[in-house]
């Protein structure tokens, strides 16, 4: 492999894991209602942004004459917009924090085990970019399925405890953003499994 193509490869990796960094960086913020982990988070999503524009470009330019590298042309521009969303849920974390916004204890479990998803889902997704395995693939789609189906259910009990009178409007609004966010990312994650690995479907007779 191409020098200029490895290093592409390690950027989106760094990109990916620079990713499931901040993940880890908004769990503890979260957990501990702290606001210097997000802080901490900042530069990592300004670094995934900035590398974006020029890597995608590159990325095309190469492909023309590497058509195996046709199917990482999407790949920074997923990234960016898990990097977007992870830029959201840090806004929704620093509103939450600053406003001593309080979550009920169920709420707070709720966001924290779907944090801990994003970080089992980034964590082989960021793997995929330099090594693409089908395993792997099967399980950032499964992983994905399994957050959205987890944070619909959330937001239908939140609902309920909304109408029963156990919870603000204003945290019933931050909660239903990040839960937003949080399906955001994963479904960006599950999309870059998909483009790096494509499953090899039986040809008709």
């Amino acid at each position: 492999m191409k020098e200029d193509v490895k290093e592409l490869l390690k950027t989106m990796y760094d990109m990916a894991n620079n990713a499931e960094n901040c993940i880890s960086l908004l769990q503890t913020a979260f957990i501990y209602n702290s606001l210097k982990p997000l802080k901490d988070c900042e530069s990592n999503i300004e670094a995934i942004k900035k590398a974006e524009p020029a890597l995608t470009k590159k990325i095309t330019e190469l492909a023309r004459d590497n058509p195996e590298l046709k199917q990482y042309i999407s790949v920074p521009v997923h990234l960016l917009r898990i990097g977007e969303n992870i830029e959201k849920l840090t806004g929704l974390m620093n509103k939450k924090i600053k406003d001593n916004i309080l979550f009920s204890d169920k709420a707070v479990t709720e966001i924290t085990f779907l944090l801990q998803r994003l970080i089992d889902i980034l964590r082989p997704t960021a793997d995929m970019i330099l090594a693409k395995n089908t395993i792997l693939r099967r399980y950032v789609e499964e992983s994905e399925a399994g957050i959205v189906k987890r944070a619909t259910e959330y937001a239908t009990l939140h609902e309920e405890r909304l109408i029963e009178g156990l919870c603000l409007p204003v945290a019933s609004s931050l909660y239903i953003n990040m839960l937003d966010a949080i399906k955001g990312i994963a479904w960006h994650a599950k999309e870059i499994a998909i483009k790096l690995v494509e499953w090899s479907l039986p040809k008709a007779q």
